[in-house]
């Protein structure tokens, strides 16, 4: 296993986000897209010339996914919305059912057959804890508006889906459990979509809990928990690992080959783009960190670019 230190990292944006999340290039424009829920802003990057726009939002906006016709699927508060551009209005395309008060929906990605998958998230409305995740998946626009039908319940935080190029597998995050885990996809492509019950890829320690009894010395020790992740060609998963200010590349197997340290404690989102692909970006949190934190990780809340070896692959579109 190698490892480097943060000074491989370049900043490629002087934007601080409170939580810059679910970034994705687009290889088209030459640009760089995220979000930022807290502020309730989209952001994009036009890496050559390193100008940075925002696109503002009267809610937090959890999901941004790029289409086939060059427009973008919005998800906020109440729906997903569809936009012809960035900065056009959105148009609402598909209601969010009601699942409770508490409901927090993310986007996650799409799949080879351009629907997109979110994730429900039921809350607890004292203790505003996450207890129960929903997977969704919104069918491609073949009507209007397009179906969005729960698949599979208990999926965990359900955080930085993505899909193999085949569309049999999908793998996501659960950082409440410290595990990365993969689904498979029977009849690729049928609808509604039949997804199998989710199996860890692999397990990290969890944090040790001040309240309970000291670990065992040979526990393993605490190396960040699994927020976000990201397919390259070779088939290998990047993963962000938050609070410990990491991010790993994954075999198949689930086997740690490369261990990247972030100037930032909370890497919170990842993807691979760049002219030939092999840029890896990392977003980061700010909202929430204390003071001294912020004075050893001063650059929270940036976004983060390195050179890798390996291409990734092109952002899923949604069939609009």
């Amino acid at each position: 296993m190698a490892g480097t230190s943060g000074t491989d990292w370049q900043v490629v944006s002087d934007v601080l986000c409170a939580a810059g999340e679910a970034p994705f290039w687009s290889a088209r424009e030459e640009r760089l897209y995220w979000i930022d829920p807290p502020l309730k802003r989209a952001w994009r990057l036009h890496v050559p010339s390193g100008r940075t726009e925002h696109w503002g939002f009267a809610s937090p906006i959890t999901g941004l996914t790029p289409c086939r016709s060059g427009g973008f699927l919005l998800l906020l508060a109440d729906g997903v919305y569809h936009a012809h551009s960035w900065l056009d209005i959105p148009t609402l395309l598909a209601v969010l059912p009601s699942v409770g008060a508490e409901a927090l929906w993310r986007a996650g990605t799409c799949d080879p057959w351009g629907r997109l998958w979110l994730v429900a998230q039921t809350r607890d409305a004292t203790h505003r804890a996450a207890h129960s995740s929903t997977l969704y998946c919104l069918r491609a626009r073949s009507s209007n508006p397009p179906p969005l039908e729960p698949i599979r319940h208990q999926v965990g935080d359900g955080l930085g889906l993505c899909w193999a190029p085949d569309g049999r597998s999908v793998t996501w995050c659960n950082p409440r459990r410290g595990e990365v885990v993969q689904a498979a996809l029977s009849q690729p492509g049928r609808w509604p979509p039949e997804l199998s019950a989710p199996m860890p890829l692999t397990r990290f320690a969890m944090p040790p809990d001040a309240s309970s009894a000291p670990p065992s010395p040979n526990a393993a020790p605490f190396e960040g928990l699994p927020r976000s992740g990201t397919l390259d060609q070779t088939g290998h998963h990047w993963v962000t690992l938050i609070a410990s200010g990491r991010v790993r590349r994954l075999d198949g197997n689930g086997r740690t080959v490369l261990d990247l340290h972030v100037p930032a404690l909370y890497p919170t989102g990842v993807c691979l783009g760049g002219e030939d692909g092999c840029t890896l970006f990392v977003t980061s949190m700010r909202s929430g960190r204390g003071a001294a934190e912020l004075e050893r990780y001063p650059q929270s809340g940036a976004v983060f670019a390195r050179r890798v070896d390996t291409p990734g692959q092109p952002a899923p579109l949604y069939w609009d």
